[in-house]
Parts: C-alpha cells; structure tokens; sequence
C-alpha cells in the first residue's frame, strides 16, 4: 500500500465544530468511557484558563485523522481523539440550553447539529457520527441535537444505569456538566466562557488518507486523554487485517459488544485467552504476548492465531463460553457447578482458574464438567493453602490446559482420572486447615466452600452484599460470661481461632453483640438479627451448647469434609 499525504495543523474549536470538519467514529473504536474525573477535570481546567489567562492559547490535545476521499465533503474517521471531541459534544450541548439568549443558543446549535441548506450543498446532519452504534445514535437524537434534552435530568439518571458504556458514560457527562456549570453560572456569563472556548482553545490534528499511515499514528500519537490500552491497539491491529468494509463492520460490532460486557475487565478476559493459547506464564504486557506469542512466532513455529476473522471469531467463541458457565447464564448447568463457580468467583483470590475450565467447555462441552471442576477446585485450593507459590500454582494451571489438548474428547476419562494432574499434598492440606484458620487469605473462602458443600445446592451465594468471617466463641469474652465457664484459657486459645468456630454472616461485624453468651447469640445474633449462612444456622441451632467437645466434633467433621472435595 502506497504512502499517502500526512497533513498537520492546529484548529480553535469552533473551527474544529464547523463545515470545515465532519467527523465519524469508526466501528473498530472504543465506546465513550469518559467518567466523572475525566469531565470534571476538564471543565476546571477550562474554567481556570477563562478566568487567569483569557488572552491565551489552551491546547485541547491531538487528533489523528483518516480523510475519507471518497466523500464530496471534508469527512474524518477519529481514530484517536474521540473521547475529547466527543466530550466538547456533550458539552456544548448543555452550555446551549443553559443559556438564556436565543442568538448565542442558534449559535452553539451549529456546532453541534447541521441544518440542510440546499443552495450551499450541506446536509442536515449531526457534527459527530457514530457510525455503528444505533442506540448512541438515538441517544443523542434525543438528548443533545434536540433543544433542552440536556435538562431532562430524571431520565437522563436512568441512563447513569444502562448496560451500554457509552450510554451510561454519555448520561453522567451530561448531568456532571449540567451541574459545573450551573454553580458556575450564579458568578459568570457563560457566554463569555463559550466566546473563550471557541477562540482561545484549540486541537493539534493530524490527517492522512492512507489506511496504512492511519493505524500507525493511531498507536504512536496517543498523549492526551485516556491513553490507549493494549486491548485498544490490538482491536486497532486486528481490523487491519481485515479484508473489506462489511468485514470490518461486522466484526468490530462484535468486539464492541464484547468489550462492553466486560468493561473494565476486558483485558483480564483477553489476558485468559492468550493465557489457553500459549499455556505459560504471561512476561510480557498483553499486546506484547499476542504479537510475539500468538501471532509473529519465529520460524519454523507456526503461527497459533491469524490476525483478523481468526482472532474475533475465536475471542467471540470465548466470550460466549465464559457468559455460559463463568456467568453461568446456560441453564442446563447442575445447580452443584454454579454454586461451586459462585464461591469460587467470590472467594478466591486468583482467577488463574479460569481458563482451564473454559478451554475444556471449548473442547468437551458440558460432558463431565462437574467433576472436572471439583478436580480443578480441589488441585487450585490444595496448593493455595499448602502455600504453593503463585508461579507454581499458574504452572500447574498450564499443565492442565496441556493436558486438555492432548485428551481425545472419547477418551475424558484418562483426564479426569489422571491423579498426577490434579495431586496436592493432603498431609499439608489437612493440617493447614486444622490449624488457626482466622485471618488467613483462604480462610473465607474455605467457609464458603463449606457452606456449598452442606447445602442442598439450592442457596445462591452471590446475593450477599456483605460476607463477614465471625467467631462464635469470641475472642476477648467478659470476665463473667458463661464462655469463662465454658473453657479455661487454654481451650480457649486453642479454639478461638479455628474452622470449627468460625462462621460466616451476611452483615457487617456488630461488636456490641460479638462478646454475647452463646444462649444469647445464638436467639439474637445468629438467628434474627443477622443472617447466618443457611449450613452453619442448621448447625448451630441443632447445638444447645458451644464448648470444647462440639467444637472438636465439628472440627473432625468440617476438615474431613474439606479433604477430597
């Protein structure tokens, strides 16, 4: 592909927002993620400008640009940049409805919705385009090209909740907005301050016509903003291999929609697909790991995956797989496997479990998968309590994304039954977890396994707002409570601490009521004030006392559980 044309230049805003520019938001960009830092600070940097340096430049930042040739009209797709234009946007939408002339709210109009003039050749449209996003489209139909949406705040609250990053982004800068500058408002003209945007503030852009050029500034010339993560450069890369527009469009809809779902957590969700591709500990950033271990392999090593269709349609494949049995929206699951799933998303530290367990629903489907996921549970906690280092513990996970691959889908009994893969040293395991257990990483999540295993599979552990580890003996009892009668000092020091005497509540800790008799704790604190955990309440309500022997009873009985489950 031939080199094209690289132009560069600076522009005050109302030039940026005139005929001069019509820009579109390509498909392969990411959604508005602009939040309430990001837009306050913005405005106060602004504000600040305005009111100590009125006669001075303020620079906005850099665009880069691809001039689309093909368009009768001076057309842009933004690849990087979007965030602050966008932003300006939303912004003077809700400085035109603020302001009470009609002259300066026609004036600012323009700049953000195009009426039709025939005898000029200009089309009515709106300055921005998002090219694929259909309900942002309506959005601001509804809420900035229309006069006075930005005031309709009620509805505009409920939009601060939507599933759609965009829309609930683009909500929150309008309210965000609306309020700065209605303070703002009782000291200034807001006039004063658009005539000072419009002037004195202006963007450095950077055009090309060349596809080519047009991706290699996009991941060079990002300074400003919200930098451009990796998950952003390799949406960037893999479009570019891409062979036409339909293909494009279609799949950057699909990556949109997946990184949407996983917001914040979509290079975590990226990070598990390399980590089943390479199956060895990541030392590398992600995009680093996908060039170099994924994509460019040196010769004779065959590639793992191609850039383009390949890498959506397999990132879509696993995506799918996660919201099946990750979030556990595939109904056909046993109730046993979404409740250990839910304690273990809850409770464990790591989630380098995770990809061993969608790579066999890649491979077998949900043949045999609960027992798969016990095994994997078990070999994960086992080497987490034994204190296995975290290396050890992802090497493990790797051998088992190994074995998957080298276990034929009729024969997923020779993986399943292979004791090696899965082994732990249960004489550790078992005394860990006889020892003092309370303020131990893993001990929370040991009672909620517990929890999963005693239940009947019916309690939903992800409703709890709140999971607090309480002692049932207390550690500091009254001199005159029953529990000094109960158990010397000893007994005390030894059990206090242990498996057997802790449980688990769905509030916060409430101290006045912590150092109550058991008689007491167990009518008032376990059973009506909070609620304890559906297992440990059957338990302790079938218990008319709490001393040394029914704590050794359930002590017995609680690591037993544990050990070969």
């Amino acid at each position: 592909m031939s080199s094209g044309t690289i132009d560069a230049n600076k522009e005050i805003l109302q030039k940026i927002f005139s005929e001069d520019f019509w820009f579109i938001i390509p498909e392969y960009q990411r959604s508005y993620v602009w939040q309430t830092d990001n837009v306050t600070e913005l405005a106060e940097d602004l504000f600040f400008a305005f009111e100590n340096k009125p006669d001075s430049e303020y620079f906005l930042g850099s665009l880069v640009l691809k001039r689309l040739i093909s368009s009768s009209f001076p057309e842009y797709e933004v690849l990087d940049g979007q965030q602050r234009l966008t932003t300006f946007f939303i912004m003077m939408a809700v400085l035109r409805d603020l302001i009470p002339n009609e002259k300066a709210k026609r004036t600012i109009h323009k700049k953000i919705y195009q009426e039709e003039d025939i005898l000029e050749n200009v089309p009515a449209r709106m300055r921005i385009t998002y090219k694929i996003r259909d309900r942002v489209e309506d959005f601001i139909n509804d809420y900035i090209i229309l006069k006075d949406g930005t005031a309709d705040t009620e509805e505009l609250e409920h939009y601060r909740e939507s599933d759609n990053l965009s829309l609930m982004n683009m909500a929150n800068a309008i309210i965000v907005l609306r309020d700065y500058f209605i303070e703002k408002q009782e000291h200034i003209d807001l006039q004063l301050f658009v005539k000072f945007i419009f002037n004195k503030a202006l963007f450095i852009y950077v055009s090309t016509d060349n596809t080519e050029d047009a991706f290699r500034l996009f991941t060079i010339l990002n300074n400003r903003g919200i930098p451009l993560t990796n998950a952003d450069i390799l949406k960037s890369q893999n479009i570019g291999a891409l062979k036409n527009e339909k293909e494009v469009t279609k799949y950057a809809r699909i990556w949109e929609d997946i990184e949407g779902k996983h917001g914040e957590d979509f290079d975590r969700f990226l990070q598990f697909i390399r980590t089943i591709l390479v199956q060895d500990k990541a030392r590398a950033n992600l995009l680093e790991e996908f060039n170099d271990k994924i994509y460019y392999l040196k010769s004779p090593v065959k590639a793992r995956l191609q850039p383009g269709k390949e890498t959506f349609e397999l990132i879509d494949r696993y995506n799918t797989i996660y919201e099946e049995i990750i979030d556990l929206q595939n109904d056909a699951l046993s109730n046993e496997f979404k409740n250990l799933i839910t304690v273990m998303k809850i409770g464990m530290r790591s989630d380098d479990w995770i990809p061993p367990i969608m790579h066999y629903y890649l491979k077998f489907g949900p043949n045999k998968i609960d027992t798969f996921l016990k095994r994997l549970e078990y070999k994960f906690t086992g080497d987490w309590v034994c204190g296995i280092t975290p290396t050890s513990r992802l090497e493990a996970m790797n051998s088992i994304l190994k074995a998957i691959d080298n276990t034929h889908a009729s024969n997923i009994n020779k993986l399943l039954d292979n004791k090696k893969l899965f082994k732990i040293d249960e004489a550790d395991f078992r005394g860990y977890i006889q020892g003092n257990l309370y303020g131990k990483q893993y001990c929370r999540y040991l009672l909620l396994k517990i929890e999963c295993l005693l239940s009947d599979n019916t309690v939903h552990l992800s409703g709890y707002k709140y999971i607090t580890v309480e002692h049932v003996l207390p550690q500091n009892p009254k001199a005159k409570s029953q529990w000094r009668v109960d158990f010397n000092d000893d007994e005390r020091l030894a059990w206090t601490n242990k498996l057997a005497n802790l449980v688990l509540i769905s509030q916060k800790k409430n101290s006045a009521l912590g150092n109550l008799d058991f008689d007491e704790k167990k009518s008032t604190y376990l059973k009506k004030r909070i609620d304890a955990f559906h297992a440990n309440k059957i338990f302790i309500e079938k218990n008319k006392k709490w001393n040394p022997s029914t704590l050794d009873k359930r002590q017995k009985e609680l690591v037993d559980l544990l050990i070969g489950n």
